[in-house]
């Protein structure tokens, strides 16, 4: 089910409907956007929630179509990652063609530290659903939005609507660069597939980077350049794995740029590299010895591709995951800074993340409080 953006008036009301469902209603807002509980509710006006598809009717109760995230007096709708009206017997699997959803200590730390300034063109490559876009919005003066899944694109326009910032943002589909061909940005902004995973086919495309998660990040790192404007900047979100030294992605970066005049700096988001060993523990356990989901795939891995992988990052010495934000900028010289925090930026390290719908309500409103924070800026 698509939402409906024939009405951006409509949309628009929305904002205020969701508002007042969270200062008045948080429990039922938390049950609807986040546990997927179907609830009764009299008083409030849901009409433009319905009218939009954001919520349905089921006999006397409203259910969520999508999840909607708060943050920073925002509202973005995606996919619900896990859904308990979308299983296969007790195993839950993610969409193959599904909008990226709204994880903590993700996308929200980009879309709160983006490197936009006032008057800059913006595009929010592999833009999900524009949440990315929708914060540079407010500085920039126009925002592309795009990605490779025409759902994603339409989620990113409905938001767009929702937060009242569609008149100055677009919407494309494409693969990469090919929706936004010979044009020239101040800044580009993405949260791309970074993920690193055994086999890209049973994952859905948003998040599969190759084995090594930098599959995709080699392509933007070649092709980027030649789609900013004197003085652009890159800023993404970066997973790559690598060896104890430093991920492949910016060993590849650094030997690309090595003979232009950028800074690249590296921000981790934990205090050191993080150990695969402990990673895979995880991995194996949902994947392998439980019956309730399968980590970001679209189906269950065989025992014999996850073998084919671990020989894979043992034979290329992949030992470590890494978790940063990614910054070039153009300089006098070239130069590389890598800064470590002091304290965990990204508290979840071995992607077993206790996604929204098994979170206890204390831990939704933890991460939602978390996600404000990002505002304030990075620890050091």
């Amino acid at each position: 089910m698509l939402l409906n953006t024939s009405n951006p008036a409509l949309v628009r009301r929305c904002h205020s409907t969701l508002s007042s469902l969270l200062a008045h209603h948080r429990q039922t807002y938390l049950d609807l956007f986040f546990f997927e509980n179907d609830i009764r509710l009299q008083g409030p006006d849901l009409s433009p929630l319905l009218e939009t598809g954001i919520l349905r009717k089921i006999r006397e109760s409203y259910r969520a179509n999508v999840q909607v995230i708060p943050i920073s007096g925002r509202f973005i709708c995606t996919d619900f990652f896990y859904s308990r009206h979308r299983r296969k017997g007790k195993t839950y699997f993610t969409q193959r063609n599904g909008v990226w959803a709204i994880l903590p200590e993700e996308t929200p730390i980009l879309a709160q530290q983006a490197l936009v300034k006032n008057g800059d063109t913006v595009l929010d490559l592999a833009c999900g659903s524009g949440m990315i876009g929708i914060f540079c919005a407010k500085k920039a003066k126009h925002v592309i939005c795009s990605d490779i899944n025409a759902r994603a694109v339409h989620f990113a326009r409905f938001n767009a609507m929702l937060n009242g910032v569609d008149h100055n943002m677009e919407f494309v589909l494409g693969n990469l660069f090919s929706g936004v061909k010979k044009r020239k940005f101040d800044l580009i902004i993405w949260n791309g597939p970074t993920v690193a995973v055994p086999v890209n086919r049973k994952y859905p495309v948003y998040s599969s980077g190759g084995r090594d998660g930098a599959e995709f990040t080699r392509r933007f790192i070649d092709e980027a350049p030649t789609h900013l404007r004197p003085n652009g900047r890159l800023h993404w979100y970066d997973c790559a794995l690598g060896d104890d030294t430093m991920p492949v992605s910016l060993r590849y970066l650094i030997e690309r740029s090595k003979n232009k005049k950028v800074r690249i700096t590296w921000r981790s988001l934990t205090r050191a590299p993080v150990s695969l060993a402990k990673t895979f523990d995880a991995f194996e356990r949902d994947n392998f010895n439980t019956l309730r989901k399968v980590p970001l795939a679209c189906e269950r891995l065989t025992a014999k591709e996850w073998q084919r992988w671990l020989a894979y990052l043992v034979h290329h010495g992949l030992t470590h995951h890494y978790f940063a934000l990614l910054e070039v900028i153009p300089s006098k010289r070239f130069s590389v800074k890598r800064k470590f925090p002091r304290r965990d930026i990204r508290t979840n390290k071995y992607l077993n993340h206790p996604y929204w719908l098994w979170q206890s309500k204390s831990s939704v409103l933890r991460n939602l409080k978390k996600m404000e924070s990002y505002a304030m800026g990075l620890r050091e």
